[in-house]
């Protein structure tokens, strides 16, 4: 059986137009995320628009400035409130990919929110 948690607190969508990437895309990368609990992150651009991306699912050139993507993966975030109940599906460098099951909407919130 899926465990169930709750929300600590509200998270709003802090990007609006999130990147999405499919595999063997080429993306153009920018700065690493340095805060600690957010390590693993890089920003990327398809040439579309930009996002933070997980280094787990990039190949990254030898020159640091380009990588090649792994696996499809959407920057899309989750909008929830104090309470709701979410079903964990993947967690990477402290974000969560979470299914809220009052409306079944997938996305990504940050751990520090579930309980």
């Amino acid at each position: 059986m899926t465990e169930v948690f709750k929300i600590l607190e509200t998270y709003k969508t802090q990007y609006k137009n999130p990147i999405t990437l499919d595999k063997g895309e080429i993306v153009k990368l920018g700065e690493e995320e340095t805060e600690e609990k957010w390590k693993g992150w890089i920003w990327a651009d398809n040439g579309i628009n930009g996002g933070w991306v997980p280094i787990q699912i990039l190949e990254i050139s030898e020159d640091n400035k380009e990588a090649k993507v792994l696996e499809y993966y959407t920057a899309k975030e989750l909008d929830v409130d104090k309470d709701d109940e979410i079903l964990k599906i993947k967690s990477l460098n402290g974000w969560t990919w979470a299914r809220k099951i009052i409306s079944n909407d997938e996305g990504w919130i940050p751990d520090e929110i579930i309980g």
